[in-house]
């Protein structure tokens, strides 16, 4: 089979691109691919490597809200929680970037806003006890518990 005709494995490729860690060669991502659960995607694409990021805080579970499932792939989910774990808060405002700073300190609720590939804003919060992240679309206000 040809590696490029893979689609997995091109997103493999993308994401180990985006970290800046070689990605697996295609008979090794094979082996690996087949050795993980179907519903367990966590670590499938990634090459074990080390952290390249530093959290800044514990994230908890994610919880994605049924819009955000169907407009934001898994993947780009992911991706802005990496983002959002390690003090980038995203498109919001310089007031909720600096209460964001604080809220890292103190243990309060952190929001931050992010773009999918097709341009949709979506929101990744975390509550203040850290007990889960939240991921949702605008118009989830009332999964979100009132946006900043």
């Amino acid at each position: 089979m040809d590696p490029f005709a893979d689609p997995l494995y091109h997103i493999h490729l993308y994401q180990a691109s985006l970290r800046g860690v070689p990605p697996r060669d295609y008979l090794d991502f094979l082996k690996y691919v087949t050795a993980q659960s179907e519903t367990d995607l966590s670590q499938l694409f990634l090459p074990q490597a080390k952290l390249w990021y530093k959290p800044l805080f514990e994230v908890g579970p994610l919880c994605p809200t049924p819009l955000a499932v169907a407009n934001v792939p898994w993947y780009e989910m992911l991706d802005a929680v990496v983002v959002h774990a390690t003090g980038h808060w995203g498109a919001v405002s310089p007031e909720q970037w600096l209460a964001n700073d604080r809220a890292v300190a103190n243990g309060d609720r952190i929001c931050s806003a992010h773009r999918s590939f097709r341009g949709l804003k979506f929101w990744v919060i975390t509550e203040a006890d850290r007990s889960r992240t939240t991921i949702g679309m605008a118009d989830d206000w009332h999964f979100l518990g009132g946006l900043p």
